[in-house]
């Protein structure tokens, strides 16, 4: 964890690049932010501009009168408006905290990203700010109190800044962002839950028009998830940030199997049989459909579990064993809440409505070679925008933009001289020490490297003089004890005030003899000023006390490093034993070797910067480790699982089609909605500009198993009544429908902040839908020209059951 200690937010008079056109546009108002801006100076400073004619500089006394008023506005109020900032390239983050409820130094930060947009030549951005960031490097003693040592040092940095208005303080590193980014996961993905659950149920009432059997569905889908949560704790144990979103995902995918039963249940109802032959019917024939669909969707989730990568793995077991549980009540408790409906008057009618979807039907059926040249001609089109399509390497691009940890990485990004990341290097001893740092210091891509040779280095000699000089120059220094008494502020107000004075009559000679420490001189002053004003204003005696607790712990601190000093060994070499327990701890192992930590020169979140680093080093030392390492090697193992995975649930869906038709027609057939869907789903990401990264990579085999069971079910009934048109029956509207539902489970997770999760749901969302309207046009079509050439599917393994006509 890294906590960053930089300059105030707030505007200073260095941060405006260029005063006279600055002023310029604040007196001629020509646009909406600099009239806003104008009405909040004071009026004092509004004559203070007023007199100031150019094109030299304003005078400070301008200046600082301008920034004061600014700084002022920036902390009171959020200045954004839609219509005053209309036109201008506002940041992604300053458009994001624009539209939350922020305060304090997110509001300061939020409304001084505004001002840098309206006056881009004008203001410094604070990427551009000169302020020093220092950086503090903290570590909890075990993972299993990483959370509680970020929310504890959060509280201590509130704490902080109240007692030091002003101060910005940032915490940021690889524990920070794993934390943050899960408990970001765990809201989006509850509020995502939620969300699916009420749309599915929406789109399943809507589309049957009735309440009843789609609540019933519901309370089955509920019961499935139930046992998956069992079956999670008893299985895995624990949710990581791949398989947090189980949840929503289950319930766009298992709530079709409640679909189709009660499709064909209902389309049953409504040619006169009675519950128990309808049920049947729908049992056995379109059954037969939905435990394939769900061993085909399951295959894709358990072919997760074949992969080398853990998280993958438990994502597949889950989901796959999810979706399985979840068809259990759906196939024994739903039936049986059906057959003691009483909605069978409704279905009776309803039934003209099958008329108006089979008239829409025929657009594509009666025009096969139409509708297949256009599928073609889409498909053409999407393969024209594969090449845009590439994979994001770098995980903070799937973090919300909006956290704190975030912010204050991708700043350390910007403004330091080198990266906060680093690779290790273990060295046996310091010999080798030595040897690894003068090749690692050598590399093109690396910055620096941090080990204990520089403290134990050939130079000692020469130290142990300068130890020994130190010791002999300090050795009369005594301190006395610090005064116990608080600070007196009034005789310590009339000091600063007589310190303020000497330095401004010598700045009279400063400006000639050395005209470098005018600026210097200048903010000291000013400093000294606002300490005085700050002593003044409040209770005198809380400020009188405060100093005093300042004052000594001052000069104890002083004291102690006389003390240290005093006590340094400066007779023999230094050894590690000798060294201060924060530089020991951090370079020697338990083991005696030695840590070398290498910095990179890049952003080594980046995938090109990254490889570089990672392939220099390795010339050097095959096993350095580190989270620049771990990162390349992450990326590369999640996305060949996920690849390797797809392989699997390809082979897994081929063999369950193939089980049930017995025909390699049928199994070619089935995934033609899938390959075009696909096709298409690409293609609609090339042109939207949304890559794959590793999160939404989980779609290669998702959208395999998925995308599949259209093909089945559209096969399935097919097979049972030789015709291609499936809106003349129940089969169509339970694509839609249950197509619309799994859009939504997975369109529920755009809802996020979470970058990674919103694209997961983006292009699931959008390869579910190309599916699904592969499945309900292109494939019919396909089937309609197959039949005019003679070509008739098997029927194996459709039985007509008792009683059934």
């Amino acid at each position: 964890m890294y906590l960053t200690f930089g300059g105030s937010l707030l505007f200073t008079t260095d941060d405006v690049l260029d005063w006279p056109t600055f002023i310029a546009r604040l007196k001629a108002g020509n646009d909406p932010v600099s009239r806003y801006l104008w009405r909040q100076l004071k009026h004092a400073t509004h004559k203070q501009i007023e007199a100031y004619a150019g094109p030299a500089p304003p005078a400070a006394m301008v200046r600082d009168a301008v920034i004061r008023d600014i700084n002022r506005l920036i902390q009171e109020q959020n200045i954004y408006n839609p219509q005053r900032f209309a036109g201008m390239q506002i940041s992604p983050e300053a458009r994001f905290l624009a539209t939350n409820n922020v305060s304090g130094r997110t509001l300061v930060r939020l409304n001084r990203l505004l001002l840098e947009s309206a006056f881009p030549g004008e203001l410094r951005p604070l990427s551009g700010s000169k302020s020093l960031i220092y950086l503090v490097t903290a570590k909890p003693r075990t993972d299993k109190v990483g959370p509680d040592a970020v929310r504890r040092l959060r509280e201590l940095i509130g704490e902080t800044q109240f007692e030091v208005p002003g101060l910005n303080v940032g915490l940021t590193g690889e524990l920070v962002l794993e934390v943050d980014e899960m408990a970001q996961s765990q809201k989006d993905t509850t509020v995502a839950s939620i969300v699916s659950l009420v749309l599915c149920a929406l789109i399943f009432i809507y589309g049957y028009q009735q309440t009843g059997r789609p609540l019933k569905a519901m309370l089955c889908l509920v019961i499935g998830v139930g046992y998956t949560m069992g079956f999670t704790t008893l299985a895995v144990g624990h949710l990581n940030i791949l398989t947090i979103t189980f949840v929503p995902i289950l319930i766009g995918l298992a709530i079709d199997f409640g679909v189709h039963l009660i499709s064909r249940y209902e389309e049953e109802l409504r040619h006169g049989h009675d519950t128990e032959e309808a049920i049947t019917k729908a049992m056995v024939f379109t059954g037969k459909g939905i435990i394939t669909g769900c061993l085909t969707t399951a295959g894709a989730f358990l072919a997760m579990g074949l992969t080398k990568f853990k998280g993958i793995q438990e994502m597949g077991i889950i989901c796959g064993g999810g979706m399985i549980l979840c068809l259990i009540p759906m196939m024994t408790l739903l039936p049986l809440l059906l057959v003691r409906g009483r909605q069978v008057a409704i279905d009776q009618k309803m039934a003209g409505h099958l008329d108006t979807r089979a008239r829409l039907e025929n657009i594509w059926l009666s025009r096969p070679r139409l509708t297949l040249f256009a599928a073609i001609a889409a498909c053409v089109a999407a393969a024209l925008q594969i090449q845009k399509v590439a994979f994001d390497y770098n995980l903070l691009h799937m973090q919300s933009p909006g956290l704190a940890a975030v912010e204050y990485e991708q700043k350390l990004i910007n403004t330091a001289g080198k990266s906060v990341l680093f690779a290790a290097s273990i060295a046996r001893d310091l010999n080798e020490a030595r040897l690894l740092e003068s090749r690692f210091t050598n590399l093109p891509s690396v910055a620096s490297v941090e080990s204990l040779a520089p403290y134990l280095g050939g130079t000692s000699a020469r130290k142990q003089e300068l130890v020994a000089a130190i010791k002999k120059e300090i050795s009369d220094i005594h301190f006395a004890e610090p005064d116990p008494a608080p600070v007196n502020v009034e005789e310590l107000s009339q000091t600063l005030y007589s310190l303020r004075g000497y330095l401004g009559a010598a700045l009279d000679e400063v400006k000639t003899e050395a005209p470098q420490l005018v600026e210097p001189f200048e903010s000291l002053r000013k400093t000294i000023q606002e300490l005085r004003k700050t002593m003044l204003a409040g209770d005198r005696r809380q400020n009188s006390e405060r100093l005093g607790a300042y004052q000594r712990a001052f000069f104890q601190d002083l004291h102690d490093t006389f003390e240290a000093l005093s006590q340094q060994e400066h007779r023999e070499p230094l050894k590690v034993e000798d060294l201060p327990d924060a530089i020991r701890n951090r370079f020697v192992g338990r083991n005696g070797r030695l840590l070398l930590m290498v910095y990179p020169k890049m952003d080594v979140w980046e995938r090109a910067a990254q490889e570089e680093f990672v392939t220099q080093l390795r010339r050097v030392d095959p096993n350095v480790t580190g989270t620049p390492v771990q990162l390349y090697e992450y990326t590369t193992l999640l996305k060949d699982s996920y690849v390797t995975a797809a392989g699997y649930a390809l082979v897994a869906i081929v063999i369950l089609v193939w089980l049930q038709f017995r025909s390699l027609a049928c199994v070619i057939l089935a995934l033609v909605p899938v390959a075009t869907g696909s096709l298409w789903m690409v293609g609609l990401m090339g042109a939207g500009g949304v890559m794959f990264n590793p999160a939404n990579i989980m779609t290669l085999p998702l959208v395999i198993g998925i995308g599949i069971t259209n093909g089945v079910h559209v096969l399935n009934r097919f097979a049972e009544e030789k015709q291609p048109g499936i809106f003349s029956r129940s089969t169509g509207k339970a694509v839609l429908v249950s197509g619309l539902t799994t859009i939504a489970g997975f369109g529920s997770l755009m809802l996020g902040q979470h970058q990674g999760i919103t694209s997961l749901g983006y292009v699931m969302s959008v390869g579910v839908g190309a599916c699904m309207l592969a499945g309900v046009t292109l494939l019919p079509a396909v089937l309609t020209l197959l039949m005019r050439l003679g070509w008739k599917i098997k029927s194996r393994g459709f039985v007509q059951p008792t009683g059934a006509s």
